[in-house]
């Protein structure tokens, strides 16, 4: 079986000679650098830009970092990672991949929401901190984008969902119409039982 990606979505192929397992997807959704992470941060750039045109620092970017400072967040490098990610859409630390909802963030209107949205859902904060750092753009997600996800996996009979996004946040990145469903539909259809579907999408997507 082969699975062709086309724009957004995700389509399989099945030989009729061929016997049905469970996809492999073949899209990746990590935020990691494409080089070596000490390389890609001397790559870095200003990200929103850090800097006024005065030289002041960039009140946005300094009140991000500090308020990541106040969910965990130690390591100035890995704050300048995060916010590069998630505010420069030519970040060279997506590798090829772009965040197309990189943009200019405000804390309370942007960071705050996301942060309070996975700790409403029983998300521990040491876990919000490892699912920014694992997936950053999930700061620059509406909240309607997240609430779509956790009511499909929630659909799925997947109760511990908080617990499934701390260990892998990148799922984050998938979108439920566009990717999930399709997937799910699909499993479905070759009668993939229920409980290999879940751990499927938990464990092996």
């Amino acid at each position: 079986m082969r699975i062709l990606e086309c724009g957004h979505g995700v389509h399989f192929h099945q030989s009729s000679h061929s016997r049905v397992k469970p996809p492999k997807i073949t899209q990746k959704f990590s935020c990691r650098a494409s080089s070596s992470g000490s390389e890609a941060l001397r790559a870095l750039k200003p990200s929103g830009p850090k800097f006024t045109a005065g030289g002041a620092a960039d009140p946005e970017y300094t009140a991000a970092s500090d308020y990541l400072k106040t969910i965990g967040f130690t390591n100035i490098a890995e704050i300048s990672r995060v916010l590069d990610i998630a505010t420069n859409p030519n970040s060279v630390l997506m590798g090829k991949t772009k965040n197309a909802h990189a943009r200019s963030l405000d804390v309370e209107k942007d960071i705050m929401p996301v942060v309070t949205f996975l700790q409403e859902k029983g998300v521990k904060v040491g876990d919000v901190y490892k699912v920014i750092i694992g997936h950053p753009p999930v700061i620059c997600y509406s909240i309607q984008h997240l609430k779509s996800f956790w009511e499909y996996f929630e659909s799925l009979s997947i109760t511990n969902v908080g617990d499934v996004i701390a260990k892998r946040p990148n799922l984050l990145g998938l979108n439920v119409d566009k990717n999930l469903r399709k997937i799910v539909e699909y499993l479905q259809y070759v009668e993939t039982p229920p409980e290999t579907i879940i751990k499927y999408l938990t464990d092996s997507i």
